[in-house]
């Protein structure tokens, strides 16, 4: 017994990942390492037969299945939905009389064998998409049941939405990162409601770095009747106990007290919580999606985020581009915030296509956030009807005004350049997309060069 719990320890630190399957391909035995390495949650598959993992479409092939029909080792390349490339060795455990009794499964990243030249395995999603701006190219999805919309024009961003949209079928936990005002809160929400958890529970938002370090213990964990001045007599349920059912959302989890973070750590493995002044745990069956503006890694580096706990949050990182990187955003945002204050003030004026031009260059380090901020102070201070580039305030008055900014001839190879990236993504070949932009395919070749070459900063997508 001894031999088979020190078995387990090592395959639970192992960053290869192991399955241990019976004979008819239920899955009796998955180490943590699953979730990291296939993107799948423990939870998600533990129990599963490996015919119901394929029939959701949550992998699109199986070693295991034709290890048990052969009764060999058996290695199959295998997508999953959440677009994990992995590699799975299939061995079947032969018994002392001829039967087959287990199947061991070792799975790794493809990153360790050549890439083979085939069709990635399309997962489609339904984009839940509300087109009511009149913007070629845009998409507006709406999140909750108000009237806010995640409003995006950018390949980047409808990649990562469709991504979000994937994730939402599985229960697996998610790091978010992006600057500051890229719309984090936005993406978990989407996670969420398009999740199943929506329908037993809710998405309990909790800010690491709104609550003082003194407090941040019991408003995390709850605590028990009495467990230090000035307790409730009743005691108090924490954020985790009250995302029971639905989903954690922890955002600038790096600003987590130290002390916190394995706390944290052992309700993800241990799926219970003990309050403050409690001795006894609490089941929870919640999901975790952390967010952060900071470069985690480094922390872990520097030693103040523990290792253990960047990996069990690290399962599926999301990085959320600025808005400077995906500036073909910028337009559609405008005229989504225009609309939505205005209806909201009663106010209806019109922003002019000098000033979306303009802005279009700004560099925009307070990101989406500050973009709505602008619009909504252009909309109740500027007394005209049409606002122009003259109303625009400092810093955004002197964009492209005193030499700094482009030319007429670098705007139009800009906006050429959004043309085409779109082209080449609406048109399945470079020759329809050439004949319906109305110029050669040798004209093509060079454009699409020059696309590649342009620069992250200039933000064309």
């Amino acid at each position: 017994m001894e031999s088979i719990n020190e078995l387990k320890t090592l395959w639970e630190h192992s960053n290869d990942a192991f399955l241990i399957l019976d004979q008819s391909a239920t899955i009796l035995y998955a180490n943590p390492a699953i979730e990291n390495v296939s993107g799948l949650g423990l939870k998600q598959i533990l129990n599963k037969n490996i015919r119901d993992l394929l029939r959701e479409r949550l992998i699109n092939n199986s070693a295991s299945l034709e290890a048990i029909k052969e009764r060999k080792t058996t290695t199959k390349e295998i997508n999953t939905f959440t677009g994990k490339n992995i590699v799975s060795t299939a061995s079947p455990v032969i018994n002392s009389i001829g039967r087959l009794h287990r199947v061991v499964c070792n799975i790794r990243t493809t990153t360790l064998l050549p890439r083979k030249k085939e069709a990635a395995v399309d997962f489609p999603v339904e984009m839940p998409v509300v087109e009511e701006l009149g913007i070629p190219s845009c998409k507006a999805i709406r999140i909750g049941y108000g009237d806010f919309l995640l409003v995006f024009r950018s390949r980047k961003m409808k990649s990562l939405v469709e991504l979000a949209l994937r994730l939402g079928r599985v229960d697996s936990t998610v790091l978010i990162y992006g600057e500051t005002g890229v719309g984090k809160e936005l993406i978990a929400r989407l996670i969420h409601e398009r999740s199943q958890r929506a329908g037993s529970g809710n998405l309990v938002k909790l800010n690491c770095a709104a609550i003082p370090g003194n407090l941040i213990e019991s408003e995390l964990f709850g605590y028990e009747p009495g467990a230090f001045t000035g307790a409730l007599r009743s005691g108090k349920a924490g954020f985790i106990e009250i995302a029971h059912g639905g989903t954690l959302f922890l955002d600038e989890i790096s600003e987590l007290p130290f002390e916190m973070q394995s706390k944290l750590l052992t309700v993800l493995q241990d799926r219970e919580v003990i309050r403050v002044g409690g001795r006894k745990g609490k089941a929870v069956d919640l999901r975790i999606i952390a967010a952060t503006n900071r470069d985690l890694e480094q922390m872990v580096k520097e030693g103040s985020f523990r290792k253990d706990l960047f990996y069990r949050l690290n399962v599926i990182p999301l990085k959320i581009p600025p808005l400077r990187e995906r500036k073909s955003d910028i337009p559609a945002l405008i005229a989504y915030f225009r609309k939505r204050l205005g209806q909201t003030y009663g106010i209806s004026k019109e922003i002019s296509p000098d000033v979306v031009n303009r802005l279009f260059w700004y560099p925009w380090p307070g990101n989406v956030r500050e973009l709505e901020s602008l619009v909504e102070r252009l909309l109740i201070t500027i007394p005209q009807q049409n606002i122009t580039p003259a109303c625009l305030p400092y810093p955004y008055s002197t964009t492209a005004a005193n030499g700094g900014g482009p030319s007429l001839k670098q705007m139009v190879e800009a906006f050429e350049l959004e043309l085409i990236s779109e082209a080449l993504e609406q048109y399945k070949t470079n020759i329809e997309a050439a004949e319906k932009l109305g110029i050669s395919l040798s004209s093509l070749s060079r454009k699409i060069r020059k696309l590649e070459e342009t620069p992250k900063e200039k933000g064309f997508m």
